[in-house]
């Protein structure tokens, strides 16, 4: 089964950080995935598609395609929208 890893909040949404779903197709595993922990499914879809600014990897590679193919062996990496960073104020020098 695909190793899926949660980050940020997702992780406390589900309340694990990683996990074991079945599945040969990337929407199957995250189909499961909100099966089992349904708090996620606004979090990460929108309308059966991926939410703007979730970052989705298999393997380490960006995978926008929830029809690509997952084997047992993958490691899923789901990372949910992060904002921050900081903004120089006008009188600061850069």
């Amino acid at each position: 089964m695909p190793t899926i890893k949660l980050y940020a909040n997702l992780r406390n949404i589900a309340g694990v950080k990683e996990l074991s779903i079945p599945g040969a197709s990337l929407r199957l595993v995250i189909s499961e995935l909100i099966r089992l922990y349904p708090a996620l499914e606004g979090v990460i879809l929108d309308d059966g598609q991926t939410r703007r600014h979730v970052v989705i990897t298999i393997n380490g590679r960006n995978a926008t395609d929830l029809e690509a193919a997952v084997t047992e062996d993958d490691v899923v990496a789901i990372f949910p929208p992060i904002a921050g960073g900081s903004r120089a104020s006008p009188d600061c020098a850069l």
